[in-house]
């Protein structure tokens, strides 16, 4: 009898071409580390379907996906069988069995993904891969305010790229924060202080092709005197078509998902 594993997954996106299997002349994603790791390990092809299809350079703390598998499993040690098995900048955090029904994509469910900027001239270099670095100073009272015009359920065509091909852009954020974090440490990175961090944190049912750093590239400009404060609600009404390029992939983390059987 087949049994259906859901994998929680870390890792750093910085030496991957993101998380959705490419061909190989593309380079290594993070779908296909897993994938081959656990090929290896079961002596047969396996597929996993992950919850979100990162881009390159995007990085996940709570990422999920779920195989299927007919051979037997010590679940309580694949977690730790995989990692050594993976690089180390992709980590398995749990493995458990679910019901057969459970699909880590299409099953019911909610995303938060946090997005970490630092500001100033003494940005740390050690944050470079993991962080949008500036060196001005962001209006965080400004970019809170104009940022709550995006909570709730809207058609967000505008916060995309043009070339997606979805049909349905309707998606609801449940909240939309951007504050500074009292203590970096308590974030990110425990192995340092960063400089003057600022954390934006968005979370909802569900999201466009680029739409989180859409968001965040724009915020910033707000946050910078670029945009006015009013500019998030008029690209949503389409009033508005500055262009904003989307934040850098590298300060974007995938934080968690929840679902609804849970």
């Amino acid at each position: 009898m087949e049994r259906n594993i859901k994998l929680t997954i870390a890792y750093d996106g910085s030496g991957f071409v993101g998380w959705q299997r490419q061909p190989a002349h593309h380079g290594k994603s993070i779908q296909q580390q897993i994938e081959d790791a656990l090929s290896a390990l079961l002596d047969h092809k396996v597929v996993i379907h992950g919850a979100g299809r990162t881009d390159a350079g995007v990085h996940a703390i709570g990422q999920v996906a779920n195989f299927f598998c007919d051979k037997p499993l010590p679940i309580d040690k694949l977690a730790d069988i995989l990692n050594n098995i993976l690089p180390s900048s992709i980590r398995i955090i749990s493995a458990i069995e679910v019901t057969p029904e459970f699909h880590a994509r299409f099953s019911p469910h909610k995303k938060r993904y946090r997005y970490l900027i630092e500001q100033g001239r003494r940005c740390s270099p050690f944050a470079a891969n993991y962080s949008w670095q500036l060196d001005s100073k962001l209006n965080l009272d400004v970019m809170s305010n104009s940022a709550q015009s995006l909570v709730g359920r809207h058609d967000f065509r505008h916060y995309t790229l043009a070339k997606t091909s979805v049909i349905d852009f309707v998606r609801e954020i449940y909240s939309l924060q951007v504050y500074q974090p009292p203590q970096s440490r308590d974030v990110f990175f425990p192995w340092q202080e960063l400089c003057d961090p600022l954390v934006i944190e968005v979370t909802g049912n569900g999201f466009l092709y680029k739409m989180v750093r859409i968001i965040v590239g724009r915020l910033v400009a707000v946050g910078k005197g670029e945009l006015p404060p009013e500019a998030m609600a008029e690209f949503l009404s389409g009033a508005r078509h500055d262009n904003i390029p989307p934040a850098p992939a590298r300060g974007l983390f995938l934080d968690y998902i929840w679902y609804a059987a849970e």
